[in-house]
């Protein structure tokens, strides 16, 4: 059955943006929601999850590479750098072992038909890898081999943290762009899909979020804080 879904992204454990765009998308009868990953990686990787694991209603969730990341403790071993592998190893010990599991085990991709659109693929980065950087004006010839051997004509991504809606060839690529760690928007990123595409910001308390991280003892705490309160136009 055709289905009317609310989507986020790359929530980097930011509870408030989170909290705020859960507010809009119980006032928009969506059927579902999708979850494109990037979940706890942030200043407040815990109480994300256990918000997140706790939804009521169909959610779909898919991996993201910091979820990855954090599930499976990469390092600088695994060719990150040192302050990633800080921040994934503080992130890995605040959460649950079931909380870690959870990560452990989302798909990479999640298939769902929407009403209005069609069958739609959800994914992090490309249907490729998680890490593929799909941005709005990524050319169409780097584009095109990480949509090899999909059928659907829809994808929906995050990743990059910038809202877009393009095609290459004859595929829609939509990106939700980021509820916790937003580029080139001031509120909390997200989507509402069906019938149409509706590429949604939600405002909160940024100065109040902007506290909260300071406080939470993630390493690099400042540079979180700095980031809600002054956004970079151009993501990661």
């Amino acid at each position: 059955m055709a289905m009317r879904v609310a989507v986020i992204s790359d929530i980097h454990a930011n509870l408030a943006a989170l909290d705020a765009v859960l507010a809009d998308i119980d006032q928009c009868n969506a059927d579902a929601i999708v979850v494109c990953g990037d979940l706890a990686w942030g200043p407040q990787p815990a109480a994300t999850m256990n918000r997140l694991m706790n939804l009521g209603g169909p959610v779909y969730f898919v991996k993201g590479n910091a979820d990855r990341e954090i599930g499976e403790r990469y390092g600088v071993d695994q060719g990150l750098p040192e302050w990633i592998a800080e921040i994934n190893e503080w992130c890995a010990d605040q959460l649950t072992p079931t909380q870690r599991d959870f990560l452990n085990h989302l798909p990479r991709s999640v298939p769902l038909d929407v009403e209005g659109i069609g069958d739609v693929l959800f994914a992090h980065g490309s249907p490729r890898s998680d890490t593929d950087p799909i941005r709005r004006d990524t050319p169409d010839e780097i584009v095109r081999p990480m949509l090899e051997g999909i059928s659907q004509k829809t994808i929906v991504c995050g990743h990059t943290h910038i809202q877009f809606d393009r095609m290459v060839g004859e595929t829609r690529i939509i990106n939700v762009g980021s509820v916790g760690l937003q580029s080139a928007a001031r509120g909390a990123c997200w989507a509402l899909l069906g019938p149409d595409v509706v590429l949604k910001e939600t405002s909160y308390d940024y100065h109040a979020a902007a506290h909260q991280i300071r406080r939470s003892g993630v390493p690099g705490a400042n540079d979180f804080a700095d980031h809600i309160l002054h956004p970079p136009d151009e993501g990661p």
